[in-house]
Protein backbone atom coordinates (compact mmCIF):
# COMPACT_ATOMS: atom_id res chain seq x y z
CA UNK A 1 0.00 0.00 0.00
CA UNK A 2 0.66 3.59 -0.49
CA UNK A 3 1.95 5.81 1.90
CA UNK A 4 0.82 9.49 1.72
CA UNK A 5 1.63 12.40 4.01
CA UNK A 6 -0.27 15.07 4.90
CA UNK A 7 0.96 18.97 4.05
CA UNK A 8 3.12 20.58 7.18
CA UNK A 9 3.60 24.02 8.18
CA UNK A 10 6.24 26.34 8.13
CA UNK A 11 8.36 26.50 11.03
CA UNK A 12 10.97 29.22 12.63
CA UNK A 13 13.32 27.81 14.65
CA UNK A 14 12.58 29.52 17.95
CA UNK A 15 9.23 29.75 17.83
CA UNK A 16 8.34 27.24 15.63
CA UNK A 17 5.59 29.47 13.90
CA UNK A 18 3.62 28.97 10.65
CA UNK A 19 3.49 31.81 8.64
CA UNK A 20 0.15 32.60 7.65
CA UNK A 21 -0.71 32.40 3.92
CA UNK A 22 -0.23 35.87 2.17
CA UNK A 23 -3.54 38.36 0.61
CA UNK A 24 -4.50 37.94 -2.33
CA UNK A 25 -2.89 40.00 -5.81
CA UNK A 26 -5.75 42.78 -5.64
CA UNK A 27 -5.33 42.72 -9.70
CA UNK A 28 -6.71 38.59 -9.88
CA UNK A 29 -8.09 38.35 -6.10
CA UNK A 30 -11.14 39.27 -4.35
CA UNK A 31 -10.90 40.83 -1.49
CA UNK A 32 -10.97 38.23 1.33
CA UNK A 33 -9.90 41.13 4.32
CA UNK A 34 -13.46 42.34 4.95
CA UNK A 35 -14.22 39.04 6.53
CA UNK A 36 -12.97 38.30 9.98
CA UNK A 37 -10.81 35.08 10.52
CA UNK A 38 -12.55 34.27 14.06
CA UNK A 39 -15.67 34.64 16.63
CA UNK A 40 -14.42 35.89 19.95
CA UNK A 41 -15.87 33.74 22.26
CA UNK A 42 -18.89 35.26 24.30
CA UNK A 43 -19.05 35.21 28.30
CA UNK A 44 -22.34 34.50 28.16
CA UNK A 45 -22.77 30.99 26.31
CA UNK A 46 -24.48 28.31 27.82
CA UNK A 47 -22.06 25.30 28.82
CA UNK A 48 -25.04 23.02 28.60
CA UNK A 49 -25.99 24.00 25.19
CA UNK A 50 -25.83 21.65 21.70
CA UNK A 51 -23.27 23.07 18.71
CA UNK A 52 -24.60 21.22 14.99
CA UNK A 53 -22.42 21.77 12.23
CA UNK A 54 -21.99 20.42 8.42
CA UNK A 55 -18.89 20.13 6.30
CA UNK A 56 -18.68 18.75 2.67
CA UNK A 57 -16.97 15.59 3.25
CA UNK A 58 -17.07 12.80 6.09
CA UNK A 59 -14.19 11.20 7.69
CA UNK A 60 -14.35 7.18 6.01
CA UNK A 61 -12.68 5.98 9.43
CA UNK A 62 -11.64 6.58 12.88
CA UNK A 63 -8.34 4.90 12.45
CA UNK A 64 -6.13 7.71 12.12
CA UNK A 65 -3.17 5.75 10.58
CA UNK A 66 -6.13 5.01 7.45
CA UNK A 67 -6.99 8.97 6.92
CA UNK A 68 -6.70 9.83 3.47
CA UNK A 69 -7.56 13.21 3.30
CA UNK A 70 -7.00 16.27 6.02
CA UNK A 71 -10.59 16.72 6.78
CA UNK A 72 -10.56 13.63 8.61
CA UNK A 73 -9.28 16.29 10.79
CA UNK A 74 -12.24 17.89 11.53
CA UNK A 75 -13.98 15.04 12.88
CA UNK A 76 -11.38 13.53 14.46
CA UNK A 77 -10.18 16.81 16.82
CA UNK A 78 -13.09 16.14 19.35
CA UNK A 79 -11.85 12.81 19.96
CA UNK A 80 -7.90 12.80 19.29
CA UNK A 81 -5.81 15.21 21.08
CA UNK A 82 -2.37 15.24 19.45
CA UNK A 83 1.38 15.84 20.87
CA UNK A 84 1.25 18.99 19.63
CA UNK A 85 -1.35 21.29 17.76
CA UNK A 86 -1.70 23.84 15.39
CA UNK A 87 -3.19 27.62 16.23
CA UNK A 88 -5.56 29.29 13.71
CA UNK A 89 -2.43 30.97 12.65
CA UNK A 90 -0.15 28.10 12.10
CA UNK A 91 1.84 28.53 15.61
CA UNK A 92 2.78 25.28 16.75
CA UNK A 93 2.49 24.96 20.57
CA UNK A 94 2.24 22.42 22.97
CA UNK A 95 -0.49 19.51 23.86
CA UNK A 96 -0.17 16.35 24.91
CA UNK A 97 3.49 16.93 24.78
CA UNK A 98 3.85 20.15 27.00
CA UNK A 99 8.00 20.85 25.66
CA UNK A 100 9.50 19.75 22.01
CA UNK A 101 13.23 20.46 21.63
CA UNK A 102 15.51 20.41 18.92
CA UNK A 103 19.09 19.13 19.60
CA UNK A 104 21.59 21.57 18.16
CA UNK A 105 22.48 19.11 15.16
CA UNK A 106 18.70 18.84 14.46
CA UNK A 107 19.01 15.27 14.79
CA UNK A 108 17.15 14.96 17.76
CA UNK A 109 13.43 16.00 18.75
CA UNK A 110 12.63 15.79 22.81
CA UNK A 111 9.21 15.71 23.50
CA UNK A 112 8.20 16.11 27.62
CA UNK A 113 4.88 14.33 28.10
CA UNK A 114 1.55 15.37 30.22
CA UNK A 115 1.17 13.79 33.18
CA UNK A 116 -1.52 11.88 34.76
CA UNK A 117 -3.74 11.33 31.69
CA UNK A 118 -5.34 8.43 30.62
CA UNK A 119 -7.19 7.23 27.56
CA UNK A 120 -11.12 7.21 26.98
CA UNK A 121 -11.04 3.46 27.72
CA UNK A 122 -8.89 4.30 30.97
CA UNK A 123 -5.56 3.23 29.35
CA UNK A 124 -2.47 5.70 30.96
CA UNK A 125 -0.82 7.64 28.58
CA UNK A 126 2.82 7.92 29.17
CA UNK A 127 6.08 7.28 26.79
CA UNK A 128 4.93 3.68 26.31
CA UNK A 129 1.62 4.87 24.50
CA UNK A 130 3.74 7.47 22.55
CA UNK A 131 6.00 5.07 21.51
CA UNK A 132 3.59 2.81 20.42
CA UNK A 133 1.69 4.99 18.69
CA UNK A 134 4.35 6.42 16.60
CA UNK A 135 5.71 3.25 15.85
CA UNK A 136 2.30 2.30 14.84
CA UNK A 137 1.73 5.72 12.39
CA UNK A 138 5.47 4.03 10.92
CA UNK A 139 4.08 1.07 10.02
CA UNK A 140 4.30 0.12 5.76
CA UNK A 141 0.21 -0.32 6.07
CA UNK A 142 -0.35 3.26 7.64
CA UNK A 143 -1.32 5.66 4.92
CA UNK A 144 0.36 8.30 7.20
CA UNK A 145 3.80 6.63 7.46
CA UNK A 146 5.36 9.24 5.49
CA UNK A 147 4.93 12.50 8.08
CA UNK A 148 7.36 10.45 9.95
CA UNK A 149 9.72 9.27 7.41
CA UNK A 150 12.55 11.11 9.41
CA UNK A 151 12.28 9.45 12.17
CA UNK A 152 14.79 6.52 13.15
CA UNK A 153 14.41 5.30 16.76
CA UNK A 154 12.32 6.36 19.31
CA UNK A 155 13.90 6.25 22.47
CA UNK A 156 11.80 6.64 25.94
CA UNK A 157 13.95 8.54 28.24
CA UNK A 158 11.46 8.00 31.10
CA UNK A 159 7.77 7.91 31.80
CA UNK A 160 7.04 11.14 30.59
CA UNK A 161 9.63 11.67 28.11
CA UNK A 162 10.36 10.57 24.76
CA UNK A 163 13.62 11.51 22.45
CA UNK A 164 12.77 11.36 18.74
CA UNK A 165 16.29 10.44 16.83
CA UNK A 166 15.78 11.15 13.19
CA UNK A 167 17.62 10.10 10.18
CA UNK A 168 16.14 12.38 7.48
CA UNK A 169 14.84 16.04 8.11
CA UNK A 170 14.12 17.86 11.06
CA UNK A 171 11.92 20.55 9.34
CA UNK A 172 8.22 19.44 9.03
CA UNK A 173 8.65 17.09 11.72
CA UNK A 174 6.69 19.34 14.71
CA UNK A 175 3.51 19.84 12.22
CA UNK A 176 3.30 16.64 11.44
CA UNK A 177 2.94 15.84 15.46
CA UNK A 178 0.81 18.13 15.49
CA UNK A 179 -1.85 16.84 12.66
CA UNK A 180 -3.03 13.08 12.27
CA UNK A 181 0.77 11.64 12.38
CA UNK A 182 0.66 12.95 15.92
CA UNK A 183 -2.77 11.71 17.16
CA UNK A 184 -2.69 9.60 20.07
CA UNK A 185 -4.84 6.53 20.80
CA UNK A 186 -5.15 4.13 22.83
CA UNK A 187 -2.94 1.26 22.65
CA UNK A 188 -5.40 -1.33 23.85
CA UNK A 189 -8.08 -0.05 21.21
CA UNK A 190 -5.51 -0.57 18.42
CA UNK A 191 -4.66 -3.91 19.48
CA UNK A 192 -8.28 -4.73 19.61
CA UNK A 193 -8.67 -3.44 16.24
CA UNK A 194 -11.90 -1.48 16.98
CA UNK A 195 -11.03 1.81 16.01
CA UNK A 196 -11.73 2.00 11.99
CA UNK A 197 -15.35 2.27 13.79
CA UNK A 198 -15.46 3.50 17.49
CA UNK A 199 -12.63 6.24 18.35
CA UNK A 200 -10.59 5.89 21.47
CA UNK A 201 -8.14 8.85 22.22
CA UNK A 202 -7.88 11.53 24.53
CA UNK A 203 -9.92 14.78 23.93
CA UNK A 204 -12.44 16.93 25.38
CA UNK A 205 -15.36 14.54 23.58
CA UNK A 206 -16.10 11.06 23.08
CA UNK A 207 -18.58 10.23 20.02
CA UNK A 208 -21.61 8.44 21.31
CA UNK A 209 -23.43 7.59 18.12
CA UNK A 210 -22.21 7.40 14.79
CA UNK A 211 -23.56 6.94 11.49
CA UNK A 212 -20.52 6.13 9.27
CA UNK A 213 -20.78 8.33 6.14
CA UNK A 214 -23.62 10.49 7.61
CA UNK A 215 -23.29 11.89 11.06
CA UNK A 216 -21.54 11.73 15.12
CA UNK A 217 -22.43 12.76 18.06
CA UNK A 218 -20.22 13.90 21.14
CA UNK A 219 -20.80 14.50 24.61
CA UNK A 220 -18.15 15.63 27.11
CA UNK A 221 -15.87 13.69 28.19
CA UNK A 222 -15.10 13.85 32.46
CA UNK A 223 -12.20 15.72 34.24
CA UNK A 224 -10.50 16.57 30.42
CA UNK A 225 -7.06 18.41 31.04
CA UNK A 226 -8.12 21.65 29.30
CA UNK A 227 -12.07 22.44 30.08
CA UNK A 228 -11.58 25.60 27.64
CA UNK A 229 -12.17 23.42 24.71
CA UNK A 230 -15.44 22.11 26.42
CA UNK A 231 -17.85 24.98 26.07
CA UNK A 232 -20.97 23.15 24.71
CA UNK A 233 -22.29 19.69 26.34
CA UNK A 234 -22.95 18.35 22.99
CA UNK A 235 -22.00 18.69 19.15
CA UNK A 236 -23.15 16.66 16.01
CA UNK A 237 -21.16 17.10 13.19
CA UNK A 238 -22.93 15.78 9.61
CA UNK A 239 -22.54 15.26 6.10
CA UNK A 240 -23.71 17.50 3.67
CA UNK A 241 -21.89 17.31 0.36
CA UNK A 242 -24.07 19.49 -1.74
CA UNK A 243 -23.47 23.29 -1.23
CA UNK A 244 -27.23 24.53 -1.19
CA UNK A 245 -28.55 21.87 1.06
CA UNK A 246 -25.84 23.23 3.45
CA UNK A 247 -27.20 26.73 2.91
CA UNK A 248 -30.77 25.89 3.46
CA UNK A 249 -30.13 23.50 6.43
CA UNK A 250 -27.95 26.93 7.93
CA UNK A 251 -31.26 29.03 7.22
CA UNK A 252 -33.92 27.08 8.49
CA UNK A 253 -32.30 26.69 11.94
CA UNK A 254 -31.18 23.04 11.13
CA UNK A 255 -27.32 23.18 11.90
CA UNK A 256 -25.77 26.46 13.86
CA UNK A 257 -23.27 26.36 11.25
CA UNK A 258 -21.90 25.16 7.98
CA UNK A 259 -18.54 25.62 5.37
CA UNK A 260 -19.53 27.84 2.92
CA UNK A 261 -18.43 27.78 -0.89
CA UNK A 262 -17.20 31.72 -2.02
CA UNK A 263 -19.92 31.59 -4.96
CA UNK A 264 -22.56 31.08 -1.95
CA UNK A 265 -20.59 34.34 0.30
CA UNK A 266 -22.09 37.41 -0.80
CA UNK A 267 -25.80 35.60 -0.76
CA UNK A 268 -25.62 34.73 3.12
CA UNK A 269 -27.95 36.87 5.00
CA UNK A 270 -27.24 39.20 7.58
CA UNK A 271 -27.98 37.29 10.72
CA UNK A 272 -25.31 35.00 9.72
CA UNK A 273 -21.31 35.82 10.55
CA UNK A 274 -18.78 34.22 8.01
CA UNK A 275 -15.33 34.02 8.78
CA UNK A 276 -12.38 33.18 6.42
CA UNK A 277 -9.00 33.14 5.72
CA UNK A 278 -6.72 32.14 3.17
CA UNK A 279 -5.00 29.43 3.31
CA UNK A 280 -2.42 26.15 2.28
CA UNK A 281 -4.88 24.76 0.53
CA UNK A 282 -4.12 24.20 -3.13
CA UNK A 283 -6.53 23.05 -5.97
CA UNK A 284 -4.91 20.74 -7.88
CA UNK A 285 -4.47 18.71 -11.05
CA UNK A 286 -2.72 14.99 -10.54
CA UNK A 287 -1.66 12.97 -13.31
CA UNK A 288 -0.47 9.08 -13.51
CA UNK A 289 3.06 9.32 -14.84
CA UNK A 290 2.89 5.93 -16.33
CA UNK A 291 -0.02 6.35 -18.75
CA UNK A 292 0.98 7.26 -22.26
CA UNK A 293 2.45 10.37 -22.66
CA UNK A 294 2.07 11.65 -19.14
CA UNK A 295 5.35 10.89 -18.11
CA UNK A 296 6.96 13.49 -20.53
CA UNK A 297 8.22 16.70 -18.28
CA UNK A 298 7.29 18.72 -22.19
CA UNK A 299 3.61 16.73 -21.92
CA UNK A 300 3.47 18.52 -18.06
CA UNK A 301 4.58 22.12 -19.32
CA UNK A 302 1.98 21.90 -21.94
CA UNK A 303 -0.80 20.63 -19.94
CA UNK A 304 0.11 23.86 -17.43
CA UNK A 305 -0.34 26.03 -20.34
CA UNK A 306 -3.66 24.68 -21.26
CA UNK A 307 -5.44 26.05 -17.61
CA UNK A 308 -6.39 29.63 -17.50
CA UNK A 309 -6.28 30.18 -13.79
CA UNK A 310 -7.63 33.48 -13.91
CA UNK A 311 -10.95 32.28 -15.70
CA UNK A 312 -10.88 29.03 -13.01
CA UNK A 313 -10.47 31.39 -10.04
CA UNK A 314 -12.97 33.70 -10.81
CA UNK A 315 -15.51 31.44 -12.79
CA UNK A 316 -15.36 28.86 -9.68
CA UNK A 317 -14.46 30.86 -7.12
CA UNK A 318 -15.06 34.19 -7.13
CA UNK A 319 -11.75 35.16 -7.03
CA UNK A 320 -11.22 33.07 -3.84
CA UNK A 321 -8.47 31.26 -4.98
CA UNK A 322 -4.91 32.58 -5.99
CA UNK A 323 -4.25 31.42 -9.45
CA UNK A 324 -0.44 30.31 -9.40
CA UNK A 325 1.36 27.37 -10.42
CA UNK A 326 3.69 27.16 -6.93
CA UNK A 327 2.69 24.70 -4.58
CA UNK A 328 3.31 27.08 -1.92
CA UNK A 329 1.61 30.01 -0.36
CA UNK A 330 2.69 33.25 -0.70
CA UNK A 331 4.03 34.53 2.40
CA UNK A 332 5.50 31.07 3.71
CA UNK A 333 9.17 30.33 2.62
CA UNK A 334 8.44 27.87 0.20
CA UNK A 335 7.19 30.38 -1.91
CA UNK A 336 9.22 31.29 -4.78
CA UNK A 337 9.46 35.14 -5.25
CA UNK A 338 10.82 34.94 -8.72
CA UNK A 339 8.68 32.59 -10.04
CA UNK A 340 5.85 34.15 -8.35
CA UNK A 341 2.35 33.31 -9.76
CA UNK A 342 4.08 31.79 -12.65
CA UNK A 343 2.33 33.25 -15.23
CA UNK A 344 5.77 34.33 -17.09
CA UNK A 345 6.59 30.64 -17.00
CA UNK A 346 3.34 28.75 -17.47
CA UNK A 347 0.96 31.37 -18.58
CA UNK A 348 -2.24 30.54 -20.40
CA UNK A 349 -1.27 29.79 -24.13
CA UNK A 350 -3.29 27.15 -25.48
CA UNK A 351 -2.23 27.57 -29.01
CA UNK A 352 1.81 27.11 -27.69
CA UNK A 353 0.52 24.27 -25.78
CA UNK A 354 -1.01 22.03 -28.75
CA UNK A 355 1.88 22.62 -30.43
CA UNK A 356 4.23 21.28 -27.47
CA UNK A 357 1.62 18.37 -27.24
CA UNK A 358 1.95 17.84 -30.97
CA UNK A 359 5.80 17.90 -30.81
CA UNK A 360 5.95 15.31 -28.28
CA UNK A 361 3.53 12.97 -29.84
CA UNK A 362 0.64 14.03 -27.24
CA UNK A 363 -2.23 15.27 -29.50
CA UNK A 364 -5.66 14.69 -29.02
CA UNK A 365 -5.38 13.00 -25.99
CA UNK A 366 -8.31 11.08 -24.55
CA UNK A 367 -8.07 10.87 -20.75
CA UNK A 368 -10.21 9.91 -17.68
CA UNK A 369 -10.43 12.89 -15.01
CA UNK A 370 -12.31 12.09 -11.48
CA UNK A 371 -12.82 13.98 -8.80
CA UNK A 372 -14.94 13.95 -5.12
CA UNK A 373 -18.74 14.29 -5.66
CA UNK A 374 -18.56 17.28 -3.60
CA UNK A 375 -20.29 20.55 -5.39
CA UNK A 376 -17.17 22.32 -5.81
CA UNK A 377 -14.82 19.59 -7.01
CA UNK A 378 -17.47 18.95 -9.19
CA UNK A 379 -17.33 21.51 -10.91
CA UNK A 380 -13.97 21.92 -10.88
CA UNK A 381 -13.65 18.79 -13.29
CA UNK A 382 -16.27 20.39 -15.68
CA UNK A 383 -14.36 23.45 -15.92
CA UNK A 384 -11.02 21.07 -16.65
CA UNK A 385 -12.91 19.11 -19.02
CA UNK A 386 -13.85 22.07 -20.99
CA UNK A 387 -10.68 24.60 -21.21
CA UNK A 388 -8.99 21.26 -21.93
CA UNK A 389 -11.28 20.90 -25.22
CA UNK A 390 -9.38 23.88 -26.53
CA UNK A 391 -5.91 21.97 -26.69
CA UNK A 392 -7.82 18.93 -27.97
CA UNK A 393 -7.93 16.87 -25.25
CA UNK A 394 -10.97 14.87 -24.77
CA UNK A 395 -11.72 14.45 -21.53
CA UNK A 396 -14.41 11.91 -19.75
CA UNK A 397 -15.64 13.45 -15.89
CA UNK A 398 -16.54 10.45 -12.68
CA UNK A 399 -17.49 11.97 -9.82
CA UNK A 400 -17.16 9.89 -6.36
CA UNK A 401 -17.08 9.88 -2.61
CA UNK A 402 -13.43 10.05 -1.17
CA UNK A 403 -12.51 6.79 -0.68
CA UNK A 404 -13.57 5.18 -4.21
CA UNK A 405 -11.80 8.11 -5.58
CA UNK A 406 -8.45 7.85 -3.91
CA UNK A 407 -8.36 3.90 -4.88
CA UNK A 408 -9.37 4.52 -8.49
CA UNK A 409 -6.71 6.63 -8.84
CA UNK A 410 -3.98 5.52 -6.86
CA UNK A 411 -4.55 1.32 -6.53
CA UNK A 412 -6.74 0.48 -9.55
CA UNK A 413 -5.37 3.09 -11.36
CA UNK A 414 -8.03 3.06 -13.80
CA UNK A 415 -8.59 7.23 -14.04
CA UNK A 416 -5.10 8.97 -15.96
CA UNK A 417 -6.23 12.19 -14.25
CA UNK A 418 -7.22 13.65 -10.52
CA UNK A 419 -8.52 16.93 -9.46
CA UNK A 420 -8.33 17.90 -5.76
CA UNK A 421 -7.70 19.89 -2.66
CA UNK A 422 -4.43 19.18 -0.78
CA UNK A 423 -4.89 18.10 2.32
CA UNK A 424 -3.56 21.91 4.04
CA UNK A 425 -0.96 20.62 6.25
CA UNK A 426 1.50 23.58 5.05
CA UNK A 427 5.03 23.03 5.68
CA UNK A 428 6.83 22.71 2.03
CA UNK A 429 8.98 20.13 2.85
CA UNK A 430 6.20 17.58 2.62
CA UNK A 431 5.77 17.75 -0.70
CA UNK A 432 8.81 16.02 -1.61
CA UNK A 433 7.44 12.67 0.55
CA UNK A 434 3.73 13.43 -0.30
CA UNK A 435 3.72 13.72 -4.00
CA UNK A 436 7.08 12.85 -5.21
CA UNK A 437 8.61 10.03 -3.85
CA UNK A 438 8.29 6.95 -5.91
CA UNK A 439 5.46 5.39 -3.31
CA UNK A 440 3.89 8.35 -2.76
CA UNK A 441 0.46 7.82 -2.24
CA UNK A 442 -0.56 10.56 -5.05
CA UNK A 443 2.62 9.39 -7.72
CA UNK A 444 0.46 6.10 -8.79
CA UNK A 445 3.21 6.09 -11.78
CA UNK A 446 5.85 5.97 -9.46
CA UNK A 447 7.72 8.85 -11.47
CA UNK A 448 11.28 9.45 -9.42
CA UNK A 449 12.10 13.02 -9.23
CA UNK A 450 16.08 13.06 -8.36
CA UNK A 451 16.82 16.85 -8.67
CA UNK A 452 13.77 17.72 -6.65
CA UNK A 453 14.08 15.03 -3.49
CA UNK A 454 18.00 16.19 -3.29
CA UNK A 455 16.86 20.34 -3.07
CA UNK A 456 13.53 19.50 -1.22
CA UNK A 457 15.36 17.45 1.53
CA UNK A 458 18.24 20.06 1.91
CA UNK A 459 15.79 22.39 2.24
CA UNK A 460 14.10 20.44 5.02
CA UNK A 461 17.34 19.75 7.54
CA UNK A 462 16.61 22.61 9.58
CA UNK A 463 14.11 24.10 11.60
CA UNK A 464 15.70 28.02 10.19
CA UNK A 465 13.27 30.01 7.87
CA UNK A 466 15.79 31.51 6.23
CA UNK A 467 17.94 28.65 5.51
CA UNK A 468 15.25 26.81 4.16
CA UNK A 469 13.74 29.86 2.24
CA UNK A 470 17.07 29.82 -0.55
CA UNK A 471 16.25 26.00 -0.12
CA UNK A 472 13.02 26.45 -1.53
CA UNK A 473 14.05 28.85 -4.35
CA UNK A 474 16.72 26.21 -6.08
CA UNK A 475 13.55 23.47 -5.32
CA UNK A 476 11.30 25.55 -7.42
CA UNK A 477 13.64 26.67 -10.37
CA UNK A 478 13.96 22.86 -10.81
CA UNK A 479 10.27 22.30 -10.49
CA UNK A 480 9.29 24.82 -13.58
CA UNK A 481 12.31 23.40 -15.24
CA UNK A 482 10.88 20.21 -15.16
CA UNK A 483 7.43 19.86 -13.85
CA UNK A 484 6.05 16.89 -11.73
CA UNK A 485 2.64 14.99 -12.40
CA UNK A 486 1.29 17.55 -9.41
CA UNK A 487 0.07 20.82 -11.02
CA UNK A 488 -1.13 23.81 -8.85
CA UNK A 489 -4.37 25.74 -9.82
CA UNK A 490 -4.91 27.95 -7.41
CA UNK A 491 -4.81 28.74 -3.61
CA UNK A 492 -8.00 28.85 -2.08
CA UNK A 493 -9.02 31.16 0.95
CA UNK A 494 -12.10 28.91 2.64
CA UNK A 495 -14.39 30.27 4.66
CA UNK A 496 -17.73 29.11 7.37
CA UNK A 497 -20.53 31.13 8.35
CA UNK A 498 -22.39 30.21 11.61
CA UNK A 499 -25.76 31.64 12.94
CA UNK A 500 -25.96 34.33 15.68
CA UNK A 501 -25.03 33.13 18.73
CA UNK A 502 -22.33 31.20 17.53
CA UNK A 503 -18.63 32.19 19.27
CA UNK A 504 -14.95 30.99 19.79
CA UNK A 505 -14.55 29.18 16.33
CA UNK A 506 -11.69 30.51 13.55
CA UNK A 507 -10.79 30.03 10.20
CA UNK A 508 -7.06 28.01 10.50
CA UNK A 509 -3.67 29.01 8.10
CA UNK A 510 -4.46 24.81 6.84
CA UNK A 511 -7.77 25.83 5.43
CA UNK A 512 -10.11 24.17 7.73
CA UNK A 513 -12.40 25.72 10.82
CA UNK A 514 -10.98 25.35 14.34
CA UNK A 515 -14.00 24.77 15.99
CA UNK A 516 -11.63 23.95 19.36
CA UNK A 517 -13.52 25.53 22.37
CA UNK A 518 -17.39 26.92 19.72
CA UNK A 519 -19.71 28.03 22.28
CA UNK A 520 -23.42 28.49 21.67
CA UNK A 521 -25.84 31.47 23.28
CA UNK A 522 -27.94 30.30 25.65
CA UNK A 523 -32.12 30.19 24.13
Amino acid sequence: MRRTLTFTSALVAAGLLLTACGDKPESTSADSNEFADSIEVAEDYDPEGHFDFAYTTFAPTWDPIESVGGVDMIFYDPVYDRLLSENKDGEIEPMLATEFTPSEDNKTLTLTLQEGLSFSDGEPFDAEAVKFNLERTQEPTSRVAGDLYMIDEIEIVDDYTVALHLSGSIGSLPTALANTAGIMVSPKAAKAGILGEQPVGIGPYTATAIEPGASVDYELTPDYWDPDAQRTATMTYQLMSDDQTRMNALKSGEIDGATVSSTDIDSISDEFTTIMKPSSLIIYISVNGSKGKLGDPEVRKALNMSIDREALSQGLFDGYCVPQVQPFPQSGFGYSEKIGDGSDVFGYDPEKAKEMFADAGAANMSLKLIASNSTMTSKLAEVIQEQLSKVDIDIKVETMPPVPLVEAFTESESAEMLTSMSSGINDPGVMVQRYLTPEALYNPGDLEYPELAKLGNEAAATLDPEVRKAGYEKFMDAWVEAPPHFVPLCMISNAATYADGVSGVAQKANGYPDLRGVAVAKE
